[in-house]
């Protein structure tokens, strides 16, 4: 759980250097690594900039 918490701080990290203030469509992507001797726990999504209607 702590791996997947980190992973979706960088990405909302990464979200905020771009000027987001959402992240949309976002997923993980979790790959065995090394023989089973670790995992590889990827963040994506899409960064975007959302207002509010009629604002």
């Amino acid at each position: 759980m702590e791996s997947r918490n980190q992973a979706m701080d960088r990405l909302v990290e990464q979200a905020r250097a771009r000027g987001a203030n959402a992240v949309l469509a976002m997923r993980f992507d979790v790959t065995e690594a090394g023989g089973g001797n670790g995992t590889e726990i990827c963040a994506y999504g899409t960064a975007a900039v959302i207002s509010p209607v009629g604002g």
